[in-house]
């Protein structure tokens, strides 16, 4: 090819570059900007004539220093640094970036062996918005599969799951741990004397009252029905008996309003505290279950202690 040709082939490259939606531009050894397309300039706020011949950290600074450019979230000191640490580096490198547009840009970068660099940068705002979009589904996804569609607490799946490990971790270290077991007096009279309905509101009621009065360490689902459980981790016996008497007390203090009705309830708890010779939770559970029976035995609205003393 002839060095005409070669010339027209060359000019129709960079006129190519110039115009292209993709941001294109060249550093010299002294990382000093030598070619640069309008769109390259636009990312960091500049037209190309502006910044053809600046260095990189005045563009940088200057880009910075008018809102526009990378966006950092510490003082430009740090993103200059940082940005010239990795232009030390050879070869190609390929990184995301956010800018304070709020966009975000794929940056390509080759550093040459005579140390020149070439940066291509291509717009993935969109890429990064289908991308938090999918995120922000999947959390909503595995939300749902995690809790109670009615209270929005655990469901019985992921209160075993969490429970268990909080079971092991107290079962290894030796620290207390203590599980209630409660549920709602007389709920099938409610649901049958006031429908179903109301029987959902005072699901709701309960849920709504133990956890204003558990900690967040505290483990709080509804196993089905009026059936909740409550793990209460680094918590001795005596401690989970004034937590149980809480919740009685404030559970019989609760009214229900529904269609001009007033409802009130009471419910019964069960208690278990880890010993010596329980290996899984699903024994704890039992401990707990059999001290709610105990107490629905003995006339409801009270708590019961494993083991039952007869």
């Amino acid at each position: 090819m002839g060095n005409r040709a070669t010339n027209t082939v060359n000019e129709l490259i960079i006129e190519a570059l110039k115009s292209s939606k993709d941001g294109f531009g060249v550093y010299n050894e002294e990382d000093v900007l030598v070619f640069c397309n309008d769109k390259l300039a636009e990312n960091f706020g500049f037209q190309s004539h502006e910044i053809i011949g600046m260095p990189f950290e005045t563009m940088l600074r200057q880009s910075h220093s008018a809102g526009a450019g990378v966006a950092t979230d510490d003082h430009i000191e740090g993103l200059v640094e940082r940005a010239k640490a990795s232009r030390l580096e050879k070869g190609f490198a390929s990184f995301e970036s956010d800018m304070q547009d709020g966009s975000w840009v794929q940056v390509s970068r080759l550093k040459t062996d005579d140390n020149f660099i070439y940066i291509y940068v291509t717009d993935i705002t969109k890429l990064k918005k289908t991308e938090s979009e999918l995120r922000g589904a999947l959390r909503y996804v595995k939300k749902l599969a995690a809790t109670d569609s009615l209270t929005g607490i655990s469901n019985r799946r992921h209160f075993l799951e969490t429970a268990e490990v909080e079971f092991e971790r107290s079962l290894n270290y030796g620290h207390p741990l203590s599980i209630l077991a409660l549920d709602i007096d007389h709920f099938k009279s409610i649901n049958d004397h006031y429908g179903h309905q109301a029987g959902d509101q005072v699901l709701e009621a309960i849920t709504l009252c133990c956890q204003k009065l558990l900690r967040e360490s505290d483990v709080f689902g509804r196993l089905g029905g009026e059936e909740f459980s409550i793990l209460l981790p680094d918590t001795p016996e005596s401690a989970a008996k004034v937590t149980a008497q809480r919740i009685l007390k404030t559970v019989a203090a609760l009214e229900v309003n529904y269609q001009g009705q007033c409802i009130r309830f009471t419910t019964s708890v069960g208690i278990a505290q880890l010993r010596e010779g329980c290996d899984n939770l699903e024994s704890l559970m039992n401990q707990s279950d059999e001290a709610l029976y105990d107490a629905k035995h003995k006339g409801r609205n009270r708590m019961a202690v494993w083991p039952i003393k007869h």
